[in-house]
C-alpha cells in the first residue's frame, strides 16, 4: 500500500479529505494527519509516507518551506498542494519545486482520483527500477564473492580495485557461515526468508555482506565478531531461523587481512560445520571450539560387545531408564575416542539397536506388531545432525520398547500438547519451551508427539493457525490483522505459509469467501 499523510490546518478539511475517497480501493491508505508543517516534518519521520497533501498556506511554515524540507528528507518523495482560489499563482511556484501538482479547494473528486491514479504508476516504476538497481548491483557482489570463496589466484591489485567498486574494500574480513538442514517438512521459502532476515540483520546495518553457497547462507563480515557477542549474534540468527523451523548449524572462520585470504576463513567455516555433529546445537561455532574438542576427547574404555549389549538390553527389560541413558552415553563417548566418524558412529548405534530389537521382537510378543514402525525409528538414526541427538533418538527407540505394554490411547503429554496448541496457537510455542515443562529432551518430546499424531510438532501447529485463519478472513479482517492474530509476527512468511497449505493467497481466500 501507497501511505499517505495529509497536512492541513483546518481539522474539518483533513478529516474530510481522509475520507473523501475510499483510499484503500485505490492503493493508498492515509497513515497519518497534521495540523501544520513542524507537526508535518514528525509525522513525516515517523511513518515515512510516500506521498504528502499539504496545504499552500499553514501557520508558521508555509507548504513552500515544508516542501523545501522534505526534498532534503527524500528527493524522490511525492507531493500535491492543496489551495484556495486567491493562492492559485502561489501555488504554482509550488510545481518549481517538483510538488506533482496542486488541487483547487474545494477538493474535486474526480480530480484527486486522476493524479493518484497518475502517482501510484510513477511510484511503481520507480520501486521496479530501485528493487532492480539493488538486485544487479547484489549480484554483482555476489559474483564477486563467490571468486573469492574459490580461491582463484587472483592478482590483490586487480581484487581491490574491484572490491572499491562494489565497496567491499576493507580492513580485515570474516566469514560467517550459516547451514541448513533442510528435510521434508521444511518449505522451499524456508532459504529465502532466512537470508532476508541476515541482509537486515547484517546487510542493511552495515557490518557485511550476505552471500548463497550451495546450502549455506554467508556473511562476508567487515569486521570481526568479538568473543563477547558471540552468543548474541547466534540468539539473533536463531531467532530468524526459528520462524521456518529449519535445522541449522553457525560457524565463523577466521579473520583474514586481505581478499585473497577470504577463501581460508570460508572453508574453515565449512570445516567447522562439519564437525557440528560433534561440537553440539545451541551455540557458533569458532575454530578455537574445534581445537578444544580435539585436544580434550575424553579416554573411555568401550566394553565388549557382548557385554555392552547385554547390559543395555536388561535395563531395557527391567525399564530403568537412567542406566540406559548412561549406557548410551558410555558408548558414544568410547567411538568418539577411538576417532569413528560421524556416518560410522550412526552405523554401529544402528546396528546395535537392531540387535535389541531383535532379541526383544524374540521375547515379547507384544513388540511383533510394532516392528514395521521400529524399523522407521531406525531410519531416523542416520538423519540426526548431532550426538547428543543421537543419543536422544536412540533413548526414543528404547523407550518405546519398555513402553510396550502402555499403547492404549495418546500419552498424557501428547494430550497436554495438543491442548496447549487450540488454546494457545497464538502464542510463541515451542517445543523447547514444552519440553522443559515436562522434563523431556525436546527431541524425545517431538518424537513422541509425531509418534502419535502423525504429524510434526510444526506441522501440527502450523494447520491450526492456518484454519484459524481461514475463520478470520472468513469474517473479513485484513490480512496482517488475521496474521497476528495466529501467531506469525512476519506478514510475508504468513503468505507463505497460507498459500502453502490452502493453495491460494489469504486474500485471494479473503475475496472468495466474501462472494461465496
Amino acid at each position: 500500500m501507497i501511505k499517505v499523510l495529509i497536512v492541513d490546518d483546518e481539522p474539518k478539511l483533513r478529516e474530510g479529505l481522509r475520507t473523501f475517497i475510499d483510499w484503500n480501493e485505490y492503493g493508498y491508505t492515509v497513515v497519518d494527519t497534521a495540523a501544520n508543517g513542524n507537526e508535518a516534518l514528525e509525522k513525516y519521520q515517523a511513518h515515512l509516507p510516500d506521498l504528502v497533501i499539504a496545504d499552500i498556506r499553514m501557520p508558521g511554515m508555509d507548504g513552500l518551506q515544508l516542501i523545501q524540507r522534505l526534498r532534503q528528507l527524500d528527493p524522490m518523495l511525492h507531493i500535491l498542494i492543496l489551495s484556495g482560489y486567491a493562492d492559485f499563482d502561489y501555488a504554482k511556484k509550488a510545481i518549481t519545486q517538483r510538488a506533482d501538482g496542486y488541487l483547487l479547494k474545494p477538493v474535486d473528486e474526480e480530480e484527486l482520483i486522476d493524479y493518484i491514479e497518475k502517482i501510484k504508476l510513477q511510484i511503481k516504476q520507480e520501486r521496479l527500477a530501485e528493487q532492480w538497481n539493488s538486485v544487479t548491483r547484489e549480484w554483482s557482489r555476489e559474483a564477486f564473492i563467490q571468486v573469492l570463496l574459490a580461491g582463484a589466484e587472483k592478482d590483490e591489485t586487480e581484487l581491490q580495485q574491484r572490491a572499491d567498486d562494489l565497496d567491499l574494500r576493507w580492513k580485515c574480513y570474516q566469514v560467517l557461515l550459516i547451514t541448513l538442514h533442510m528435510d521434508e517438512d521444511a518449505d522451499d521459502e524456508a532459504s529465502s526468508h532466512i537470508r532476508q532476515k541476515m541482509v537486515s540483520r547484517f546487510e542493511m546495518t552495515g557490518r557485511g555482506c550476505v552471500f548463497s553457497f550451495h546450502t549455506h547462507i554467508g556473511i562476508l563480515l567487515k569486521a570481526p565478531i568479538l568473543g563477547v557477542e558471540t552468543d548474541s549474534v547466534y540468539q539473533g540468527i536463531r531467532e530468524a531461523v526459528s520462524e521456518t523451523g529449519a535445522e541449522f548449524s553457525v560457524a565463523v572462520g577466521p579473520k583474514v587481512g586481505g581478499l585473497s585470504e577470504v577463501a581460508r576463513s570460508f572453508h574453515a567455516a565449512r570445516e567447522l560445520s562439519k564437525h557440528h555433529f560433534f561440537l553440539g546445537n545451541d551455540r557458533l561455532l569458532t575454530c578455537d571450539m574445534l581445537e578444544h574438542f580435539q585436544k580434550e576427547v575424553p579416554s573411555v574404555a568401550d566394553h565388549g560387545s557382548a557385554e555392552f549389549y547385554e547390559q543395555l538390553y536388561y535395563a531395557v527389560e527391567v525399564g530403568n531408564r537412567e542406566t540406559v541413558k548412561a549406557l548410551i552415553r558410555r558408548k558414544g563417548q568410547a567411538l568418539v575416542a577411538e576417532g569413528q566418524s560421524e556416518g560410522d558412529i550412526k552405523r554401529r548405534f544402528a546396528e546395535l539397536l537392531t540387535a535389541i530389537l531383535g532379541k526383544g521382537l524374540k521375547q515379547s510378543p507384544e513388540l511383533q506388531s510394532r516392528s514395521k514402525e521400529f524399523s522407521d525409528y531406525l531410519s531416523e538414526i542416520y538423519k540426526v545432525r548431532t550426538l547428543e541427538g543421537l543419543y536422544a533418538e536412540t533413548e526414543f527407540f528404547l523407550e518405546q520398547m519398555m513402553s510396550q505394554l502402555n499403547e492404549g490411547g495418546k500419552h498424557r503429554e501428547v494430550k497436554v500438547m495438543l491442548d496447549l496448541i487450540h488454546r494457545n496457537f497464538s502464542d510463541n510455542l515451542k517445543l523447547e519451551t514444552l519440553s522443559g515443562i515436562f522434563n523431556y529432551n525436546s527431541a524425545y518430546l517431538g518424537k513422541l508427539f509425531k509418534n502419535e499424531t502423525g504429524e510434526y510438532f510444526n506441522t501440527y501447529l502450523d494447520k491450526v493457525r492456518i484454519e484459524k485463519a481461514k475463520s478470520l478472513l472468513e469474517e473479513g479482517l485484513k490480512v496482517y490483522q488475521v496474521a497476528e492474530k495466529v501467531g506469525y509476527t512476519n506478514v510475508d512468511y504468513f503468505h507463505s505459509k497460507f498459500r502453502k497449505y490452502v493453495g491460494t493467497s489469504p486474500s485471494a481466500y479473503r475475496k472468495t469467501a466474501n462472494h461465496a
